[in-house]
């Protein structure tokens, strides 16, 4: 999966279903995606975005090479942005959690993102390695077909069984995983409602929103609400 920047509740059930989570980071950026950027909600009880800004590179850039733009003080306009949860049950405690690991950054966003992930993961009790493939796999740098990363990365790991999100299961070729000794497999995430003050529930926001509203046991009932698909 690309290091997206505190993703939503089902990007966690994934990384909780895996023994060792690879943080893709050699594919092309994607602008406008969610590697700098996220959904959380506001006072008119709309959804908007709080944003990491990048320095602008050219179209075929890798992830790795995107470098965060710190010359704008982005960090102050998200702690803005966040005072709509100011009566959130837990606002405090993630308060104290995001100024902790927003403001050191390396200025890298792949980095930054995997060291967020990281610590958002040490948060929920989640045990899972998580690496970079750049840096774990420094010499896996192209596949022939899009979907035959997982193959090499998996092969690379001697691992048996690889495991992606739902949104690319008709992308992949089974057929072609087995032929290389490997069980393909889908996470379907299934995002337990829960409420937002007194608002319909907007799903799929960020993992901020589930942790302003839930406690950690809470948190943790919600990564094991999933579907495994063959």
């Amino acid at each position: 999966m690309q290091p997206y920047f505190f993703p939503y509740l089902g990007y966690f059930q994934l990384i909780h279903a895996v023994d060792e989570f690879i943080v893709f980071d050699q594919a092309q950026y994607i602008r406008r995606g969610w590697m700098n950027r996220n959904r959380i909600l506001n006072a008119q009880k709309d959804s908007v975005f709080i944003n990491v800004p990048v320095i602008k590179a050219p179209r075929d850039t890798k992830i790795k090479d995107i470098t965060i733009n710190n010359t704008m003080n982005w960090q102050e306009e998200i702690f803005h942005q966040l005072s709509y949860y100011k009566n959130a049950p837990y606002y405090k405690n993630v308060l104290e959690f995001l100024n902790e690991c927003l403001i050191n950054n390396s200025g890298n966003l792949s980095e930054f993102n995997t060291s967020l992930l990281r610590e958002t993961c040490a948060l929920l009790n989640i045990e899972t390695n998580i690496t970079i493939l750049s840096q774990r796999f420094p010499n896996i740098d192209r596949a022939d077909a899009a979907d035959e990363w997982g193959i090499i990365v998996s092969k690379a790991l001697n691992a048996t069984e690889y495991i992606n999100a739902i949104g690319g299961k008709e992308f992949y070729s089974q057929q072609k995983y087995k032929e290389n000794g490997l069980e393909i497999k889908f996470i379907n995430p299934i995002l337990t409602p829960y409420e937002q003050y007194k608002n319909n529930f907007t799903p799929g926001l960020s993992i901020i929103d589930v942790m302003m509203f839930n406690d950690i046991n809470n948190i943790k009932d919600m990564l094991e609400t999933r579907e495994v698909i063959g």
